[in-house]
């Protein structure tokens, strides 16, 4: 079972009121054409600039434009740091040549050292003479492999 209040005559009566109409004074010794609103802003300010006043919908698109470009700048500021750590890493371009020390740098394996030992060749038999010398097949960053 609900109970339903009774409305209340004076607070509908308050609420359904017809109110007066609005209207723009001016002020006692002003023409009628400064009862424009806009009169005043204009005769204030010089020629040229731009009126006060602009619309939220128009400072929202600036603030939003504004964050847009701020945060395009930061990440364009720190992708170049980012992509100088990036790098190539420490690969030598160097051709390797036989019967020399080779120093094994970070990244590197059997199959990678003999390929550039002998780029046109077939690497198989160079990494089995490597593996051989080695006596592994990995190797640690920092050995001295004689390249055959």
């Amino acid at each position: 079972m609900a109970i339903a209040p009774l409305p209340d005559r004076e607070l509908l009566d308050a609420l359904t009121a017809p109110r007066p109409p609005l209207r723009l004074l001016s002020n006692p010794g002003e023409s009628r054409r400064a009862a424009d609103p806009g009169a005043h802003f204009a005769s204030a300010l010089p020629a040229g600039r731009p009126q006060p006043g602009w619309s939220a919908a128009r400072r929202a698109r600036l603030r939003r434009t504004g964050l847009f470009v701020l945060v395009i700048g930061l990440l364009g500021a720190l992708a170049v740091p980012v992509s100088a750590l990036a790098g190539t890493g420490a690969t030598t371009t160097a051709t390797l040549t036989q019967g020399s020390t080779y120093v094994v740098q970070p990244g590197d394996t059997l199959w990678s050292i003999a390929t550039r030992l002998d780029p046109t060749g077939d690497p198989r038999s160079i990494v089995g003479q490597l593996a051989s010398e080695t006596g592994s097949d990995t190797v640690v960053v920092g050995e001295h492999i004689l390249l055959p």
